[in-house]
């Protein structure tokens, strides 16, 4: 808590001196660095300067030449950013005995000895944040010090344990989450293989803060007017703006280059970060030059680090079958030709996951009930305002269909609840909609729960239930706000084409169809993919099968085509019949992406009938294991031991072995084991020591790659005491 405050009068500052004539001056100040840095919560950075955060106060000793004489007091001044105005509230004077006012910058003194004043200084809760400079001066009630003196520098954030900053978060327990904690975990996978990946945010590791506001720096409006973009710091809706475009490197030199083409040889693989620091630290000391690569998730943690080291309460989502609706038309349309290949280049894209952020803070520019939980998303996949960036959007807007507020609602709404339409095109230009799922999309909406590293799911926060009236009532909403937008006449026209909200089953009138697996596949064993149909008439029916096989990024990108073939089913009357599709390891090994995914995929049609099904599945092969035993609990600058194991479950002799060991709190940087090759079925332990070095819940992370895999990781969780 904040020291007590008493205010002194001229009287009992009078009484302790002296007078003279020679010039005040300040021979040095106490910055109780230790004292204010624990009671604004600023103690855990790694940093020697002074952090605070705005709307409460902080306590300094001036230590003066002489004691004040009557009529002297002491004026201080606050200076942030190139260009200090005090009509951009940049620059602010203030007197140590005029009122305090909790809303300004103010001063109070709270006790005074001879030469020394112990001031208490408050900044007002919408302060800009940002590196201070404060300096003081004397002044009478006959002239004033034209030559104000620097005494240092202070750094100021935003405050969620203050109820007048905007980014107010009442929960102590979401404060200690969503700002102070250093470690999370993000989801990633599919909806039916949830996979959980530990990610150091490390938001208070030495550099980050001031990467942090190099970063804003970076942007285009501060390049543009660096007075009117400091100015507006004190927002954090502006200031998230701007950091959802500079982390990109789309519109200047931000933090991350995106690439999803799986070639990443001049760069790091996406898959090969686990924590935000050596990006971030990388684009700091390398002159600000655009990191590589980053992929969705990254550009999430990343952004969560930024975001809480300023102090806005942040957390990391993943909504499962996720869409990018590139037209804008709240229907993800995917294109097939006849022969069941996809047409890529033409359509939407429905992702097997993607990862946002949220941020914390109440909306101004809108009715108070769009405050609270703003979505916004740093992959650079549309542009807002001309500028690749996207929100923040209030969750609550985009769950009421709102689609026309704040930013980008119509395109987050989409990612979470756009109907998702199958195509058939055929070689004459005509298409045909096969099937419209309006429940597909926006799956398992996750994000670390409070306290745990278990997933929460928070889909009833963006939509409500799936197959509900209310849900199609907010969809229909949303479509005819967009239609009620400022589009030219041929736009509208297409969007009343695909008012067609209704529910087209992927199930047919005369077959049905669906791909199972015999068993869970792995990487580096053949796999057995069985498409069940089943004959629904009383008929005898002939069905032709086109079948195709991919690679794919998880994005829903084709990748390559691994193999394709046609088949004729004859079905008696209500007949069911499997078709085994084997496909082996040799045929596929050489098309897979550090992803794993396969797409399989079976365009059905029924001989002399207009009716085609189209049936897909996609399989993601499961790496081959690898595991860590340590101990659960340790203390500070104790050495543990932990072993890896490492099993090769392929057909073939895994060649140039490398296993990586890093853990923030735990190893300084990384550890690099150079393994020998490891034959089909052999499995090889690696020991090494570690010393913990910071104190509290931290993650040892191994990555194990070859020339057959990449990034293998494993993770093991220990509880360092002090």
């Amino acid at each position: 808590m904040p020291p007590p405050i008493y205010v002194f009068t001229w009287t009992s500052i009078i009484k302790f001196g002296l007078f003279n004539a020679q010039d005040l001056q300040v021979n040095s100040c106490e910055w109780f660095l230790s004292t204010n840095k624990t009671n604004h919560r600023t103690d855990v950075f790694d940093n020697g300067a002074l952090i605070l955060r705005r709307g409460q106060p902080f306590t300094i000793t001036l230590y003066l030449n002489r004691p004040l004489q009557s009529g002297e007091n002491v004026t201080f001044i606050v200076e942030t950013g190139p260009t200090p105005s005090e009509d951009m509230k940049t620059r602010t004077t203030f007197s140590l005995f005029d009122n305090a006012d909790q809303k300004s910058w103010s001063s109070v003194l709270t006790s005074s000895n001879s030469n020394a004043l112990t001031v208490a200084i408050n900044s007002p809760p919408e302060a800009v944040i940002g590196y201070y400079i404060l300096s003081v001066s004397k002044n009478t009630s006959s002239t004033q010090a034209v030559s104000p003196q620097a005494i240092g520098g202070f750094y100021l954030l935003f405050n969620p344990w203050s109820h007048e900053d905007d980014v107010f978060l009442g929960d102590e327990n979401e404060r200690q989450e969503y700002v102070l904690n250093e470690r999370g975990v993000i989801f990633t996978g599919s909806e039916t293989d949830i996979v959980a990946a530990t990610w150091n945010y490390n938001q208070f590791e030495k550099t980050i803060l001031e990467t942090c506001f190099a970063i804003l720096d970076r942007s285009i409006n501060y390049q543009s007017d660096p007075g009117s973009d400091v100015a507006q710091r004190n927002d954090p809706l502006y200031v998230c703006r701007v950091l959802n475009a500079t982390l990109n490197s789309k519109d200047e030199n931000g933090v991350l280059v995106e690439n999803w083409s799986g070639f990443y040889e001049d760069g790091v693989s996406p898959t090969s970060w686990n924590g935000s620091t050596a990006i971030l630290q990388s684009w700091y000391f390398k002159g600000y030059k655009p990191v590589k690569y980053g992929q969705c998730w990254v550009y999430g943690g990343v952004l969560c680090t930024v975001l809480r080291c300023l102090g806005i309460p942040t957390r990391v989502i993943t909504n499962f079958n996720s869409a990018q609706d590139k037209n804008a038309n709240l229907y993800i349309d995917i294109f097939y030709d006849s022969n069941g290949s996809s047409n890529g280049a033409m359509q939407d894209l429905m992702w097997n996951f993607h990862v946002w952020n949220e941020a914390w803070f109440a909306r101004k520019d809108l009715d108070p009930a769009y405050s609270g939980w703003q979505v916004m998303d740093a992959t650079p996949l549309e542009k807002s305002d001309e500028i690749y960036r996207c929100g923040p959007a209030p969750l609550v807007a985009i769950k009421e269909g709102d689609v026309d507020l704040k930013y980008d609602v119509a395109f987050m709404f989409a990612s979470v609840n756009a109907d998702f339409s199958h195509w058939i095109q055929f070689s004459d230009g005509t298409k045909k909609r096969i099937s419209n799922d309006t429940r597909y999309i926006g799956k398992y909406i996750s994000t670390k729960a409070v306290g745990s590293d278990s997933r929460v799911d928070i889909t009833h926060l963006y939509k409500p239930p799936e197959g509900s009236m209310e849900e199609r009532q907010v969809f229909e909403k949303a479509v005819n706000k967009l239609l009620e937008s400022p589009l030219v006449e041929l736009e509208k026209k297409m969007l009343y084409f695909k008012r067609r909200g209704e529910e087209k089953l992927r199930r047919g009138t005369i077959l049905s169809g669906s791909f199972s697996l015999s068993q869970v596949p792995s990487l580096g064993q053949d796999v057995d993919i069985i498409l069940s149909l089943q004959n629904l008439t009383a008929n005898h029916i002939q069905v032709i099968v086109n079948i195709t096989t991919a690679s794919i990024l998880y994005t829903g990108r084709h990748k390559y085509e691994i193999w394709a073939d046609a088949k004729i089913a004859p079905l008696a009357p209500n007949e069911g019949k499997n078709i085994s599709i084997p496909l082996t390891y040799a045929q596929y090994k050489k098309y897979l992406g550090e992803d794993n995914l396969i797409r399989t995929t079976a365009l059905c049609q029924v001989v002399g009938e207009e009716e085609h099904i189209l049936v897909e599945k996609d399989i993601i092969l499961l790496k081959p294991p690898i595991t860590i035993k340590g101990p659960d609990h340790g203390s500070m600058k104790s050495a543990l031991t932990a072993e890896v194991i490492i099993t090769n479950t392929l057909s073939e002799t895994m060649e140039s072995c490398v296993l990586v060991v890093e853990g923030g709190g735990l190893i300084n940087g990384s550890v690099q084991h150079d393994l020998p090759p490891l034959k089909p079925g052999e499995k090889t332990l690696v020991n090494f020591l570690i010393t913990p070095f910071k104190s509290g819940s931290k993650t040892l992370i191994a990555i194990f790659s070859c020339d057959k895999i990449k990034n293998v990781k494993t993770y093991h969780h220990i509880t360092v005491a002090p």
